[in-house]
């Protein structure tokens, strides 16, 4: 008939290993672990991002050391076509919360000095709407509700709850009601306070990517599309685990390298490839970009499975 949600770090901790399962019946706001989190928090951080599902229905399910063959095959190209004193511009691109760029940048700084990697993704935080009742909405920045928590009580808003829980759909539906009945003036994501709540931006970015990013310049987040590109901006691009045919039609991913192709300088190196859910395998293929087309460099397991689409895309000039 209902269940109950986790609401606070101490509920979360007593939960134990089942935690990593519990989906939305977590708060969101335990992300929230500030600029100096503990081992513990960075955990919390970790196994909530882990099962926290966006309003586009995508999971953040990333991990440590997901990409170290990647990484290092990567590393290992760019020595051969790069010197150590370039200045190498290096784009990763649908970062989630970012831990596999910080283990890239971890890598590749110390070994190119004068490098730069910018992560990106669209969703770099979320926002948590708090009412004078102490009821909790989580947004993400274009509006959408994904959240709400009201001790005992933690239900999703844009994915319905289960029918097997009819009392947690009922208060999902008067949450969403009462949210629009607050008749938020245009720009209050911006305005940390209104008369009837407040609002604060909590970093969706994982506290060790945000640690370094707080304290190196050459490493940097920014929101960005996987379809933007600016002229020959980087000498590496990097795409995992985002453009594959679940997510995107043939016409789209087309659209996808005709951007990659146009972001990378001429010679630079196009990282394309997916981690395969049933034994977590990298199937990665490294491109590199010639004058009307690409090359092949070398592959990690049989390479990407969109590989072909890639060397095939007519190149032309994209759409902004």
């Amino acid at each position: 008939m209902l269940r109950f949600g986790i609401c606070t770090p101490e509920q979360y901790q007593r939960a134990g290993e089942r935690r990593r399962f519990s989906g939305s019946r977590v708060n969101y706001g335990l992300l929230d672990v500030g600029d100096h989190p503990t081992a513990e928090q960075i955990r919390t951080f970790e196994d909530v991002s882990f099962t926290l599902r966006t309003s586009n229905g995508t999971f953040r399910t990333t991990f440590r050391n997901r990409f170290r063959d990647v990484d290092e095959a990567a590393l290992r190209l760019l020595r051969a076509f790069y010197p150590l004193e370039t200045e190498l511009r290096v784009q990763d691109r649908a970062v989630s919360h970012g831990l596999t760029s910080w283990e890239w940048a971890e890598a590749l700084l110390p070994v190119y000095p004068r490098a730069e990697l910018e992560a990106s993704d669209l969703l770099l935080y979320l926002l948590k709407v708090t009412l004078p009742t102490g009821e909790v909405y989580i947004v993400e920045p274009d509006g959408k509700l994904l959240q709400y928590t009201k001790a005992p009580f933690v239900v999703s808003l844009h994915h319905r709850e289960s029918w097997r829980f009819p009392v947690n759909r009922a208060i999902a539906a008067r949450a969403k009601r009462k949210f629009q009945e607050l008749n938020l003036p245009e720009g209050w994501m911006e305005t940390p306070y209104g008369p009837r709540y407040s609002v604060r931006r909590m970093p969706f970015v994982h506290p060790e990517a945000r640690s370094l990013a707080a304290r190196d310049p050459r490493f940097q987040f920014r929101a960005r599309s996987i379809f933007e590109y600016t002229p020959a901006a980087c000498h590496v691009l990097r795409t995992m685990n985002i453009f594959n045919r679940a997510y995107f039609s043939e016409e789209q991913l087309c659209e996808g390298a005709n951007a990659a192709f146009h972001s990378i300088k001429p010679g630079g190196v196009w990282i394309l490839g997916r981690t395969l859910e049933k034994d977590l395998s990298n199937q990665v293929t490294f491109l590199r970009r010639m004058d009307h087309g690409w090359e092949v460099l070398e592959r990690i397991g049989k390479g990407s499975d969109i590989e072909d689409l890639a060397l095939h895309s007519p190149v032309s000039s994209p759409v902004r």
